[in-house]
């Protein structure tokens, strides 16, 4: 099974909301009115929420919003974590238990990567949706820890990364016209961070990559990524520490021009 990278925040400890970053924050309002796209949320609901896994991403999107749907992954979430009034189905993306045009929106974080046919799972998520599609893949290509010895630490960065889609806008492009699509809008957004604290982007990233490297895939040992962790949070200590991350945001339509 591949390692699924994603940027959702955590649940703490004892926590019953999910905790945004701070430099995510502003990224989240933006997917927010970008999946409006100009209309109330009473003319965009409901939502479908294609490959939500337990939740996080779609909370950090529409908590606090009167944005509602049905949330939907190929395996039932040990925990939902997602908004309590979303319905949750478990359901394949290629064959949708819904009627055509049965939402007004549609939602996809950090699963472009791992679909298996993704013109026919796009061409299936436009069927039962009227609205916008609104895509969102981080580019892990673009993911960079900055210090003052830029290489050090980037065969960690690689092995995790490893797999990774190349080209993401040109493959959206493509899959969605494959699809019977539009582009209505598409950009890269870069999300930078010079916090290594526990409970930051940073730190939560890290971690991540230590799960994945050290207990997932026994790629590396546990000293070695601890070694350069703890140089991080020195450059960090000394102002002289970078993480940065982009994101590929396409807007999607079945009738929408391509203006990007």
């Amino acid at each position: 099974m591949p390692h699924h990278r994603t940027l959702a925040p955590p649940l703490r400890p004892g926590g019953e909301l999910p905790v945004i970053h701070p430099e995510l924050q502003r990224h989240y309002d933006s997917l927010y009115d970008l999946l409006l796209n100009g209309r109330a949320p009473r003319d965009a609901r409901p939502v479908l929420d294609v490959g939500t896994g337990d939740g996080l991403a779609l909370a950090a999107i529409t908590m606090g919003t009167p944005l509602h749907g049905v949330a939907i992954d190929a395996a039932s979430p040990a925990h939902w974590m997602g908004p309590a009034d979303w319905g949750v189905v478990r359901a394949d993306a290629q064959r949708l238990p819904f009627a055509d045009r049965s939402f007004r929106s549609a939602l996809m974080v950090d699963v472009f990567e791992w679909l298996r046919h993704p013109t026919v799972t796009l061409a299936e998520i436009a069927r039962v949706n009227s609205g916008p599609i609104l895509l969102v893949q981080t580019d892990w290509d673009g993911l960079w820890f900055q210090v003052d010895e830029a290489e050090h630490g980037r065969d960690l960065v690689s092995a995790y990364t490893k797999g990774a889609p190349e080209n993401l806008r040109s493959r959206i492009r493509s899959r969605g016209a494959e699809a019977g699509l539009s582009v209505e809008g598409i950009s890269s957004v870069t999300i930078s961070t010079d916090s290594l604290k526990p409970g930051s982007l940073a730190w939560d990233t890290l971690d991540s990559i230590r799960r994945h490297l050290v207990l997932e895939s026994a790629q590396i040992r546990a000293r070695r990524f601890d070694d350069w962790r703890r140089e991080l949070q020195h450059a960090a200590a000394e102002g002289q520490f970078t993480m940065s991350v982009r994101r590929v945001v396409a807007l999607l339509s079945r009738n929408g021009g391509d203006r990007a």
